[in-house]
């Protein structure tokens, strides 16, 4: 289903289930967004560690520095 497909359904419901709708993606957005004080750091420092194992200081460090080499604005939301 694309974009424009969704907005046709959209435009053939009843108030209600457009309220309905809405009240789904807020729900839907919230889920996705991080807040803070819900990462586990623990976890993440241990994904991090196996994810490292055999690999070089050099081999960990190009990695770093093409992580850091471009910075990509995020879209926005009304995008």
């Amino acid at each position: 289903m694309i974009y424009q497909d969704v907005i046709q359904a959209v435009d053939g419901l009843s108030v209600d289930e457009v309220r309905q709708l809405r009240e789904y993606l807020r729900q839907k957005e919230e889920q996705s967004q991080l807040r803070a004080g819900t990462l586990n750091v623990e976890a993440l420092l241990n994904g991090l560690k196996i994810l490292s194992e055999g690999l070089s200081d050099d081999a960990f460090s190009e990695i770093e520095r093409a992580m850091n080499e471009e910075f990509v604005e995020p879209l926005d939301a009304d995008s």
